[in-house]
């Protein structure tokens, strides 16, 4: 995202440098306070108080920003909030599954966001037309911060459903598998765990080539769908 933030900067494109300048902060900001919030609010549905007493149930940003998430989100493209703490014991089902649904309400939410701003954006484009890049007028540039809105979040609910730890999708296997391999893959888990944001940052870092298809792919569809064009950033 830094590097898209320099581009606008010296693009000399207005539209895109307003887009991404005003665009990005408010879909980074949007898409991880209410992605954090989502896992804080589910777990505490559920019986779980430790998000209640960490101060994590609000969409105060501030309470869920994390240092090295964000970073890799200004140099990767994708990272994560802080995350939230829950105690599995704590909740009126199986603990399994009850983590399966606060993990997955994060990435959910991140759609929810993205079907909200990207039906909005379709409405535009049906009254006025798609995006006049050379002379763009105001609703131009409303159009440009929806788009960017909408690609971020759909952005960051398929990074997180990679199923590997810390990040939501792992949850979610282990609560698809069946017992005795859901056994052994949250052993695994468990074990990767003290290293998995190292490994995660060096693959968004050196193995972007690779990785961001993989997460480009389903997010530019989904965009598709919603929008019924194909996405601008």
């Amino acid at each position: 995202m830094i590097f898209w933030l320099l581009g606008a900067l010296q693009s000399g494109n207005p539209l895109f440098a307003v887009t991404v300048v005003i665009g990005a902060p408010i879909a980074l900001i949007l898409g991880l306070a209410l992605h954090e919030f989502a896992h804080a609010f589910v777990a505490y549905r559920l019986g779980d108080l430790t998000p209640l007493r960490d101060g994590r149930l609000t969409i105060n940003p501030l309470a869920h920003f994390d240092v090295l998430g964000t970073i890799l989100i200004l140099l990767a493209g994708f990272g994560y909030g802080r995350p939230v703490l829950v105690n599995p014991y704590n909740f009126r089902m199986d603990r399994r599954t009850g983590m399966a649904l606060v993990a997955i309400a994060g990435p959910l939410t991140n759609v929810l966001i993205a079907l909200a701003f990207g039906i909005s954006l379709r409405v535009l484009y049906g009254a006025t037309g798609g995006i006049s890049f050379a002379q763009p007028s105001s609703i131009d540039f409303v159009k440009g911060i929806f788009s960017m809105i909408v690609t971020f979040n759909l952005g960051l609910a398929v990074f997180n459903m990679i199923p590997f730890p810390p990040l939501d999708g792992s949850k979610v296997l282990l609560a698809l598998l069946p017992g005795d391999l859901a056994y052994r893959v949250e052993q695994f888990y468990l074990q990767a765990q003290q290293y998995g944001m190292l490994i995660l940052f060096a693959i968004l870092m050196f193995g972007q080539r690779f990785v961001g298809p993989i997460i480009s792919g389903p997010a530019d569809a989904l965009y598709v769908v919603i929008v019924g064009r194909a996405a601008i950033f």
